[in-house]
């Protein structure tokens, strides 16, 4: 399965490894706590605008997230590397896993070449 390219600071870069994919996911989860707080305080007209940039943040970060567990694994080192990454993003609640990304990310290790 080919890469997609994805955005990370406004800058379309092609990301080939998992380690990009996973830094991708986290500033995705970064910038959706910093809209998630703005949203929390804010009142009226400006709640609503944030909320709607919330929900649109969110979907994006689903969708790195689902990239970064469907990646394909090269080695062992990037397998520890998922499986660490993941393992804490369901310890700390830092995001919803689906179901569909745990079975992405165990595909995942199940194809890796010995």
């Amino acid at each position: 399965m080919p890469i997609q390219v994805v955005c990370n600071n406004g800058v379309m870069e092609e990301a080939d490894e998992v380690a990009n994919l996973l830094a991708a996911h986290r500033q995705a989860v970064a910038m959706v706590e910093r809209l998630g707080r703005r949203w929390m305080g804010a009142e009226g007209p400006d709640a609503t605008q944030i909320g709607r940039r919330l929900d649109s943040v969110m979907a994006e970060e689903a969708i790195a997230r689902r990239r970064a567990a469907a990646a394909p694994v090269a080695d062992v080192v990037e397998m520890k590397m998922k499986a660490a990454y993941f393992r804490r993003l369901l310890g700390n609640g830092w995001c919803e896993i689906d179901d569909d990304d745990l079975r992405a990310l165990l595909g995942s290790f199940t194809k890796l070449q010995s």
